[in-house]
């Protein structure tokens, strides 16, 4: 992904070195704290959390240190607002915000299809936080056999 990036950025006429760091303590020593670097987010059962978690200009996992106080209010406000339509157009329009004035950049939207088969015991919880109950199953599932 990062020579991708560093070959698009040439086009525009930018020049990007790419700095390999060690995976061990990579949230840790490094995410966040270079101008640019990668991260991702896994799926959250509410986009308002995702947007508060990631966008919200207060956010302690805001990656891009982007602030905008129309986009707070909105988001605030979408917590409180009982009309479905009128709520997925608040999503909307703040979806809209970070486009364009956001410093993220989303290169990849992963899918994730879950399956089992009725061999195997214990896949009876849905966690919204990542395939296979929030990448948990190996501790919850058996084969029956």
């Amino acid at each position: 992904m990062a020579v991708l990036l560093q070959q698009s950025a040439a086009q525009a006429g930018l020049n990007l070195n790419i700095n390999r760091v060690p995976s061990d303590g990579y949230w840790s020593n490094h995410w966040m704290k270079h101008p640019l670097g990668f991260g991702n987010i896994n799926p959250r059962p509410t986009a308002n959390i995702l947007l508060s978690q990631f966008f919200l200009s207060s956010a302690a996992w805001n990656e891009s240190g982007w602030h905008n106080e129309q986009f707070d209010q909105l988001l605030i406000a979408s917590r409180g607002e009982p009309d479905l339509a009128t709520r997925k157009q608040m999503y909307a329009d703040m979806q809209t915000m970070i486009h364009e004035e956001g410093g993220i950049g989303i290169p990849v939207f992963l899918s994730s299809i879950e399956s089992f088969d009725s061999r195997i015991g214990g896949m009876d919880r849905t966690v919204p936080l990542g395939s296979f109950m929030g990448y948990m199953f190996a501790e919850h599932i058996w084969w029956k056999g």
